[in-house]
């Protein structure tokens, strides 16, 4: 840094030039460097000049709230841009030691300093994360006071506020008031509509733009296509294509990814991979575009294809491949492609390690587990802790609760998710005391759970058999947490039931549900009765079970163990029976195991691993030596 102090010392008896200190504030990125900077600043006056300091504040090195209102306090006039500078600031920073963007806008108000579009646009925006509409209100009030409701931009972003709130009227009537909207106002409008799932209005919208001579851009047919693509519409989808073939809009790789989104969502894979393949140039936004159509619509093979073909592949592609194989439970495959972009030079970011420890999670591949979460620390990718609830699924679901404990303990600030995810795990270890031990410590630090969180507590109770208790957080879910039970808290409700004996009661929930019951919720009644040797409800809710389908084999396999538990073997022989005309047979049993990071899966049955004779030969022996010891 020393090579700056001379340039810095020729500033002083003059105000500094704002080019080359601006040049200097964007190319670092060191706090550490920027406080040797202000330091300088400081001693050689420079930072009285309101720009010189505005350009201090504007540094991507700046980020934490103390040192951005140290830096501030140094300013004896702020401008314009500083007042704007610092409302930004206040959004980014997300912290309670900066002042909020409203409070700042008051006391530049005091200051009679007028404010400009970029005041409202950084003011509409921070109250749009918030949804507040009384201050929303307010600003919209000083946005004609200040003259800026002609403004498209700022009208644009207030009609988005007030979509964001729910109101789309008041959008609407926003937008009716403007004598002659552009097209940046058009979009919004139609956006709004969108967002609302009033597809029809929106085109209805889109036509009347047309009438009135306005010609879309590529974000207005963006928005188009998705309204096209909710309507699930292919005839529609065409006509809007041709219109922009005919119009002659240029179709750059934007809405060329919006036509194939919006064929694929109108229930047309083949109409999209035709318009695809009829690109003359595409870039690496439409390679991904399609891939994650193919992933998205269960056509994988596609997908693989393209994505072998794709010769420059960034993150996003190889993401979109590893997700859309865990998604269709190919856990294995999923984890070998994440090696393979590791010799491809790829650096993974968040999204593949959550993609990745989410498919370890399912395959119990703890080895690669750990390594990721090596590979984490190492390269600090968690700084934010955004991976910890996936870190402490995927050692919970692979059996180290001590280890998903110890990443638990060392989060300082948890989060809802975070909290969910250990009370998920200990749930599944059948520690259900110690899980409610936790949810008391969530509800304490004043974290509010949400529909998954009382999921995980009440598949607690179950395993925990803690009658009492499920009732109890059941019934809290809507008065206490303004949640309404859905069939997920049910279906916990009639575990825990069935786990503990009571059948019947459990049958007599499924009757009075609010919803009609799935085959999940019949499939863990029927696993109840087996268990409790139900055998006249199990033949009632076998029935119900392949009412809803009946392809599924696990049905008639389990009402035919249901009688032979409790030998009634005139109906075992029946149910075969019915399983053989029907062409039904139980599906394999699989499992799995990790050694020196390669994961084996293995079928009952299945001779085709090649060490086949090894694992028998071993096997008898180990059968050998149990005899000859127990």
């Amino acid at each position: 840094m020393q090579f700056l102090y001379p340039f810095l010392r020729k500033l002083t008896p003059h105000p500094p030039s704002a080019t080359p200190l601006l040049s200097l504030l964007e190319i670092i990125s060191d706090v550490h460097k920027l406080r040797q900077i202000h330091s300088q600043m400081i001693v050689t006056g420079i930072i009285n000049d309101p720009f010189a300091a505005s350009q201090l504040l504007c540094s991507p090195a700046l980020t934490e709230p103390n040192y951005i209102n140290l830096i501030f306090s140094h300013i004896s006039s702020p401008n314009l841009f500083t007042w704007n500078t610092m409302v930004k600031k206040s959004i980014e920073s997300h912290s309670n030691s900066i002042e909020s963007p409203l409070l700042l806008y008051r006391q530049m108000i005091k200051t009679r300093i007028r404010p400009n579009s970029h005041t409202f646009m950084y003011l509409i925006k921070a109250l749009g994360s918030q949804l507040d509409l009384q201050e929303g209100e307010e600003i919209h009030c000083n946005v004609v006071k200040f003259g800026f409701q002609t403004s498209p931009f700022v009208s644009s972003a207030l009609i988005g506020f007030y979509n964001a709130c729910g109101l789309v009227d008041k959008g609407r009537q926003l937008f009716d008031e403007m004598p002659h909207p552009s097209l940046v106002l058009w979009t919004a409008i139609i956006q709004v509509y969108v967002c609302a799932n009033c597809s029809k209005e929106a085109l209805i919208l889109f036509r009347e733009m047309r009438e009135v001579g306005l010609m879309p851009d590529a974000v207005a047919l963006a928005t188009v296509f998705t309204a096209c693509a909710q309507l699930r519409d292919l005839e529609i989808a065409r006509m809007l294509h041709g219109f922009i073939s005919k119009s002659g809009i240029p179709i750059d790789n934007f809405v060329s990814s919006a036509v194939l989104s919006m064929y694929c969502d109108s229930g047309n894979l083949d109409y999209a991979y035709r318009f695809f393949c009829e690109m003359p140039v595409k870039n690496t936004v439409v390679w991904n575009t399609m891939i994650h159509q193919c992933t998205k619509h269960n056509n994988l093979e596609l997908a693989d294809q393209l994505f072998k073909k794709m010769q420059d592949k960034d993150a996003i592609s190889w993401n979109t491949m590893i997700r859309g194989l865990s998604c269709e439970g190919r856990y294995g495959e999923a984890l070998d492609l994440f090696h393979e972009m590791e010799l491809s030079g790829e650096k993974p970011n968040k999204m593949t390690l959550l993609s990745t420890l989410s498919a370890c999670a399912s395959l119990g591949a703890l080895d690669t587990g750990t390594w990721i979460h090596a590979y984490i620390e190492k390269n600090k990718l968690n700084s934010d802790r955004s991976l910890d609830p996936g870190l402490i699924d995927m050692y919970s679901k692979c059996g180290s609760i001590d280890r998903a404990i110890q990443v638990f303990e060392e989060v300082h600030t948890r989060d809802v998710f975070t909290w969910t995810s250990i009370i998920c795990g200990l749930a599944m270890h059948g520690q259900g005391k110690q899980a409610m031990d936790q949810f008391s410590r969530m509800l304490k630090a004043g974290v509010k759970p949400d529909d998954v969180t009382m999921v995980a507590v009440l598949n607690a109770c179950a395993h925990g058999r803690l009658l009492d208790q499920g009732w109890k957080y059941f019934h809290l879910m809507e008065k206490d947490y303004n949640l309404i039970p859905k069939i997920e808290h049910y279906g916990c409700m009639i575990d825990l039931l069935g786990r503990i004996g009571r059948v019947r009661e459990a049958y007599e929930l499924i009757t009075v549900m609010p919803m009609e019951p799935n085959m999940v919720i019949w499939g863990t009644l029927l696993s109840a009765c087996r268990v409790y040797n139900e055998v006249e409800l199990g033949e009632v809710v076998a029935k119900r079970m392949l009412q809803l389908d009946p392809s599924d084999p696990w049905i008639p396999v389990m009402l035919s163990n249901i009688y032979a538990e409790a030998s009634r073997w005139d109906g075992v022989m029946r149910v075969r029976k019915e399983m053989k005309e029907k062409g039904l047979k139980k599906s394999p049993g699989c499992s799995s195991i990790e050694v020196n990071g390669s994961v084996h899966e293995f079928l009952v049955g299945d001779d085709s691993h090649p060490q086949h004779s090894e694992i028998h030969s071993m096997l008898k022996k180990i059968e050998i030596i149990l005899k000859f010891y127990y």
